[in-house]
């Protein structure tokens, strides 16, 4: 099989580091080109080649950097891993299928439904899936009792989440938040789970974590959870949206049962964990695009994934 040219941005996060080493397990030749706006990413010294990138809001100067280096590595696959390059690439999807270039992405419907955190919660309203209580801020008149959780409906960054334990607090903090809405608290950071479904249109597959936070909110330890009521409702999810990709969903574990509270539609910090487990979305989505038919055996009953941190440094001259 002839090489592979792939390009992964944001190798800076953990992310994008996920994908690479997932990737580095296929039997197959990959020849990756990494990308991100530090120029100390972490991540640099994990690919072939490192390109130091222009933020993705410099859409002119972000199109060429890019167009460069698909034409300088004859790219054949991208994987934008940070949420501004996903939102990048899918409002120029249109650009890239024209040079047959396969971006790891979601449908449109999928990106602007799940990157809008409303419209989440109308998503599965709708779909009569259990959902948290949530009003926007100018339609928020005290339906909710505290502790809530007051975030940006359109948040790219866990800063923009905070609980709230009082009106004070509500009022401090409601005109500090872009697109604020006020959210349902619901059971405890003890009893938070993480699930992935990857769905090739026609069948649907699951995984789920229960996890525990740390890292600026990664997910910092793992433990495989097997139950039926997260994996037909992570199938629900998939077979309503019409997913054929991969969704990441975070859920809490409450007296109504698990409720969904956010999906993201991309890769998510749990993709190494999950692949070890034999959950191998990362491949799976390749395979989708080259016609193969997808294979899933998970590799354990049981286990715990505890992430490792470390250092990386650079010589300068």
């Amino acid at each position: 099989m002839r090489r592979t040219n792939l390009l992964i941005t944001g190798v800076g996060g953990d992310i994008a580091q996920g994908i690479i080493k997932c990737l580095r397990e296929m039997r197959r030749s990959f020849y990756i080109v990494g990308s991100d706006i530090d120029f100390y990413a972490s991540g640099r010294n994990m690919v072939e080649e490192f390109m130091h990138a222009p933020p993705a809001s410099e859409k002119n100067e972000y199109i060429s950097f890019i167009d460069d280096i698909i034409a300088k590595y004859d790219i054949n696959y991208i994987y934008p891993t940070s949420e501004v390059e996903i939102l990048f690439f899918h409002n120029h999807r249109s650009r890239f299928s024209k040079k047959d270039i396969k971006i790891f992405i979601n449908k449109p419907f999928i990106v602007d439904t799940f990157f809008d955190k409303y419209k989440t919660v109308q998503f599965l309203k709708s779909a009569k899936i259990p959902y948290p209580d949530t009003f926007l801020v100018s339609e928020y008149n005290n339906q909710l009792s505290y502790p809530i959780i007051l975030k940006s409906r359109k948040t790219v960054d866990s800063k923009e989440i905070v609980k709230v334990n009082n009106s004070d607090e509500f009022n401090f903090y409601k005109c500090r938040i872009p697109e604020a809405m006020a959210q349902e608290y619901m059971g405890s950071e003890e009893e938070e789970y993480t699930a992935c479904v990857f769905s090739d249109g026609r069948q649907s597959r699951s995984i789920a974590f229960k996890r525990k936070l740390g890292y600026s909110s990664l997910s910092k330890k793992v433990e495989l959870v097997i139950d039926d009521r997260i994996n037909a409702l992570t199938e629900k999810i998939a077979h309503d949206c019409n997913l054929a990709g991969s969704l990441n969903i975070q859920l809490r574990k409450t007296d109504k049962g698990f409720v969904p509270f956010e999906i993201n539609p991309r890769f998510s910090s749990t993709v190494y964990f999950r692949n070890r487990f034999g959950f191998r979305d990362v491949k799976w989505w390749i395979d989708l695009f080259e016609g193969r038919p997808i294979k899933f055996q998970l590799k354990y009953k049981k286990g715990v994934g505890v992430r490792l941190l470390s250092e990386v440094f650079f010589e300068l001259r």
